[in-house]
């Protein structure tokens, strides 16, 4: 009898062992950064109909510390299946530190329709190696996610005043300061991202093959820009904010100056004057000024206008505009959009030492498996979250509990983009343009991502480099120098060539050369 006790004994041992990690396995646990809303009941849905024995684990941070903590996360080891991220965050560096899981089987693979489906050669060229290793899933709906200005449109019309041009905004900025007191300035900006795209050329100088090189700073405005020969064989020149004119001697006119200091001395602190007092410390400027009605504008992007139209109707008698900056976008020009290396910005990836990468994929499979399958995870729940018309479009309803979820970190996709019908019609052609593929021109660019980790000596420099910009970033793209951003843009340059600027300078040289002499053998 005590035989067959121990043995009884050692069988539900061994199968508790069995179940367990079992059980491990099925959890799936997700790192993302910012939050969605009510998201238990889409998680029940999908437990209920999905038919797949896995456990959604979604674990949130904030932005900072997303960024701060994921390394650290997994170089511990720590249970992580899926986790966001970008060039504008680790990727580079995690993927040169072999920190991420090639998932190149599980792309035009016939047990996975729905990435087969949703995934094609093309799309995933931008994150496949040379080794056709895939260390990254990329989300985007469109090459671009259009930049522009979201204003008050209600004080505009208060002082018959139509936001189509940079003079008129400036006209409703002055209007607002003038006019509204009760508001803390006309434009709130916050973080590093400050003045984002206002005055930033960077679109029309690619049709002069000058191209941005994303990685070789700490945000657009600090990164290097490179000058490629007009029959895309050969480097001409790199250079960034702060380098003196003869950098830029090389570059075809009128770019054979330093046009990134140039928009920091000029313009940035001409519209430094509508901004708040204490933009530098805001973090927030979306939630915490415009929403909250005591900024008239603020900067974003076009995917983002339902969210700001939602938030700023809360307020009695508020209305949202909106101002796109290029006047060849506003205007819809087919082929305007010049693109330029990576074609994504947001990426999910699977740590290497994960024990449940097929349950991750198997996920991620299912979320585009059909156009019902994405909705649920993008949208919520049909009828109660939203409702679509028979043209596709979607309407958002209203209940207590409604469903949000940030699409880009996990749905987004070029070939399951849904357009909500409650759009203004000009917004929603703006919205069809950014997403028709003949608004683009592929350039000699197309597929190059810069690797700021490939030499010690690189890596250091990176570093040294970008504590240096940590100081001055926020005051440049603030505008808050003033008449004194020409100094102390010669005083950043001196730091960055202490720092090493120059080793990032030649390996931005070095590696678009070789990549162009890739592409033209």
């Amino acid at each position: 009898m005590k035989k067959l006790v121990a043995l009884v004994a050692a069988l539900v041992m061994m199968l508790t062992l069995l179940v367990t990690p079992a059980l491990a396995e099925s959890e799936v646990k997700i790192y993302l950064f910012g939050q969605a809303q009510n998201m238990d009941k889409v998680l029940e849905k999908f437990y209920a109909d999905s038919g797949l024995d896995i456990k959604l684990n979604i674990v949130w941070n904030t932005g900072a510390d997303h960024r701060e903590k994921m390394p650290l996360l997994i170089g511990n080891e720590e249970a992580c299946d899926l986790v966001f991220d970008a060039y504008w965050m680790n990727l580079a560096t995690m993927i040169k530190q072999e920190m991420y899981a090639d998932l190149s089987s599980y792309f035009n693979n016939d047990a996975y329709p729905g990435l087969k489906a949703a995934f094609s050669e093309s799309f995933l060229a931008q994150v496949t190696d040379a080794e056709g290793a895939i260390y990254a899933i990329p989300f985007t709906q469109a090459a671009n996610d259009m930049q522009a200005i979201f204003y008050r449109k209600d004080l505009a019309d208060k002082y018959n005043i139509t936001v189509d041009s940079e003079e008129n905004l400036e006209a409703f900025f002055k209007a607002v300061k003038e006019n509204e007191t009760g508001l803390v300035a006309p434009f709130g900006i916050g973080g590093s991202r400050a003045m984002y795209y206002l005055d930033l050329d960077m679109i029309q100088k690619r049709h002069s093959n000058i191209f941005e090189i994303s990685g070789t700073g700490t945000a657009v405005g600090m990164e290097f820009e490179v000058a490629v020969s007009e029959d895309g064989k050969t480097v001409l020149g790199a250079a960034t904010i702060g380098a003196p004119d003869e950098y830029y001697a090389d570059f075809p006119a009128p770019y054979n100056t330093n046009t990134r200091s140039a928009r920091a001395i000029n313009d940035l602190t001409k519209w430094a004057q509508y901004t708040q007092a204490n933009s530098i410390t805001e973090e927030d400027a979306a939630n915490n000024l415009f929403y909250t009605g005591l900024v008239a504008a603020m900067e974003g992007n076009i995917s983002n206008y339902e969210t700001a139209k939602r938030e700023i109707e809360k307020i009695e008698g508020a209305q949202l505009g909106m101002f796109v900056y290029d006047e060849n976008l506003r205007n819809k020009v087919p082929g305007y959009y010049v693109t330029s290396g990576q074609t994504a910005w947001n990426f999910l990836c699977v740590p290497y030492y994960s024990k449940n990468i097929d349950a991750a994929m198997k996920f991620i499979d299912w979320i585009f498996q059909s156009p019902e399958n994405h909705d649920l995870f993008e949208l919520g729940i049909a009828g109660e979250d939203f409702e679509l018309n028979e043209a596709g479009e979607y309407t958002q309803l209203a209940p207590a509990n409604l469903y949000t979820f940030p699409g880009y970190e996990m749905t987004w996709n070029p070939n399951f983009v849904r357009t909500n019908a409650e759009l203004d019609d000009e917004v929603k052609a703006l919205l069809n343009y950014q997403n028709d593929p003949t608004s683009y021109t592929a350039s000699v660019m197309d597929g190059f991502a810069f690797d700021n980790q490939a030499t010690p000596e690189l890596v250091n420099a990176y570093a040294a480099v970008s504590a240096v910009q940590s100081e001055y970033i926020r005051p440049f793209m603030h505008g808050t120098y003033g008449a004194d951003t020409a100094a102390k843009l010669t005083e950043y340059w001196q730091k960055a060539q202490n720092a090493g600027i120059e080793v990032i300078r030649q390996a931005v040289i070095d590696q678009v050369q070789a990549f162009l002499d890739a592409q033209n053998k």
